[in-house]
């Protein structure tokens, strides 16, 4: 059975404008200086769309309130400290990378595979 073309589109609309919302309630919620006690934040889609005291987020009627009790929430961490022009040790030592290959030659050859888990 074929689904009209029109049909299609506004059944993949609907699913678009239902996005996901959450309420999430941690005991601690660090924003990346300060520690803040008793706040909540407010998860829409993929977006953060509101972070302070739990009283003051003020969350949709459909948003899932998720109660993480003994947690603290804080930001994404990033990693710092990469050596994107070395390639794993277990296939050459640092020595021979550094002082054996050009940085040209490091360049130019892949380093790594991103592998998802």
């Amino acid at each position: 059975m074929k689904i009209p073309t029109t049909l299609f589109f506004l059944l993949l609309l609907l699913q678009m404008a239902a996005q996901n919302v959450y309420l999430l309630r941690s005991d601690r919620v660090f924003d990346g200086v300060n520690v803040h006690e008793g706040w909540a934040v407010l998860v829409e889609g993929e977006r953060i769309t509101a972070v302070g005291p739990t009283n003051s987020v003020k969350a949709p009627s459909n948003a899932e309130i998720i109660q993480l009790p003994g947690t603290t929430l804080m930001p994404g961490m990033i990693e710092g400290h990469s050596h994107i022009l070395l390639h794993p040790y277990n296939e050459t030592s640092w020595n021979d990378q550094v002082l054996l290959e050009s940085q040209a030659e490091r360049v130019a050859q892949p380093q790594f595979t991103l592998k998802l888990l």
